[in-house]
């Protein structure tokens, strides 16, 4: 009776328009939850992606930077643990030698024979020693190992801004290549309806017209094709640096107009020693240093251990000797790449002018009626191509710009030996 009553009121509520305080919280939650989803999902959808947004996005969003960075954690503590032992092993000792000292002091005030209590604890001194200096090894190349790993970290962090900059003004470079492409298809277009007209009129022949619409088919083609891949290549860079990807979302390009040559200005010496190459070569040289010292203290070691640690020290030596040498060739060859880079842009610049120029002469033929339109608008395109190989040649100098700012950093491309992962390709 009582179940048929709370329905009946219930629907009473329905039919009347009124709503229980309990139906109405409810609706009220999911109304607020699903504005807030709805905002948070507006908020995450980026219209406009700069460069320097791009960067900070990969650098939050980097799982392997993240791994780089717990594994470091994880060391850290490892460090930690091993010099609380390394302290609690040494007061040990110093408790045993207290030890020793209390049991001579009776021997000699009451006569008293310790020699085997002394004897025994000696040997526990001993051993502690040992075992102290074997944690003091450990700790040693721990710590060292360590130290590499910070490098490591650091050299990642600017090797993911470089990697970054340069999938991003990759996937720009192709944008200014769609737009250049879909200029000249209007203009392909337009050169067919003429061979159309000449065929039609028998001042061209069939195959010419053939050819003009096989050129504007392939031109086509080769315009889907890369709108497909553009759209590819922005998705998967907006997954690997976790952002929200739609079709709408656009790239804006770096202001590159002011270019200034390029101009070594920290010696070839100095950032090689800044590097983290050469930071972490160093690093494994002092380790192996400290392992041939050891080895000849120990006075348990085989002349085959002290004959290891010696070419161990001598290999990290010459590995430090060849890694110069690919360092000095990787910042002579890429200053180099940035001055001929330079010249490029400039020759681009002169190009564009020209077309330009003769553009402007051949618009004031056509307006009074010495030059044929088609012929104009091939003009006009031709400012449109040099325009659109300046721009190209500007983004590889500003590229060529990023590699040697992170060079700055420690960062130095190269294509063999530890640098071989820090290589960027334009």
């Amino acid at each position: 009776m009582k179940r048929k009553t709370t329905a009946g009121i219930a629907t009473l509520f329905l039919m009347s328009g009124i709503v229980p305080v309990a139906v109405a919280e409810e609706q009220i939650e999911e109304e607020a939850s699903q504005e807030e989803e709805q905002a948070q999902e507006e908020e995450e959808l980026i219209e406009t992606l700069t460069l320097e947004d791009a960067i900070q996005y990969a650098m939050d969003e980097n799982t392997s930077l993240l791994l780089l960075d717990y594994r470091l954690q994880h060391l850290q503590s490892q460090v930690n643990e091993l010099n609380h032992d390394q302290r609690d092993l040494a007061r040990d000792i110093e408790d045993l030698e207290d030890s020793m000292s209390d049991l001579r002091d009776k021997q000699r005030e009451t006569g008293q024979n310790t020699f085997q209590t002394r004897y025994q604890i000696q040997q526990q001194i001993d051993q502690l020693e040992d075992t102290l200096e074997e944690l003091e090894d450990a700790y040693k190349e721990l710590t060292s190992n360590q130290v590499s790993f910070e490098y490591q970290q650091e050299e990642a962090e600017e090797s993911t801004k470089l990697a970054t900059t340069s999938t991003f003004m990759g996937i720009v470079m192709k944008e200014e290549q769609l737009s250049f492409l879909k200029k000249a298809l209007e203009t392909e277009q337009q050169r067919v309806k003429n061979a159309q007209k000449r065929y039609e009129i028998g001042v061209d022949s069939r195959n010419d017209f053939h050819t003009a619409q096989r050129e504007l088919t392939r031109m086509k083609f080769e315009i889907e094709q890369l709108e497909r891949e553009i759209e590819n290549d922005v998705s998967a860079f907006a997954l690997d640096i976790g952002i929200v990807y739609h079709p709408d979302l656009q790239l804006e390009p770096p202001s590159v107009e002011e270019l200034t040559i390029i101009e070594q200005e920290i010696d070839t010496e100095e950032l090689i020693e800044n590097s983290y190459q050469m930071k972490q070569a160093k690093e494994a040289l002092a380790l192996a240093e400290y392992n041939q010292e050891q080895a000849y203290e120990d006075s348990d070691a085989s002349s085959y251990e002290r004959e290891q640690a010696d070419l161990q020290v001598q290999i990290e030596k010459e590995n430090i000797n060849q890694l110069k040498m690919d360092l000095t060739n990787a910042i002579d060859e890429l200053f180099l790449e940035a001055a001929q880079q330079y010249d490029a842009v400039m020759n681009a610049r002169y190009e564009l002018d020209y077309a330009e120029e003769d553009t402007y002469f051949l618009s004031r033929q056509w307006e009074v009626g010495l030059l044929p339109k088609a012929e104009y608008e091939l003009a006009q395109l031709q400012v449109e191509q040099a325009q659109f190989e300046y721009d190209m040649a500007k983004y590889q100098y500003f590229l060529l710009a990023q590699q040697i700012e992170s060079l700055k950093n420690g960062i130095i491309p190269t294509s063999t030996g530890n640098g071989g992962r820090n290589g960027f390709s334009l």
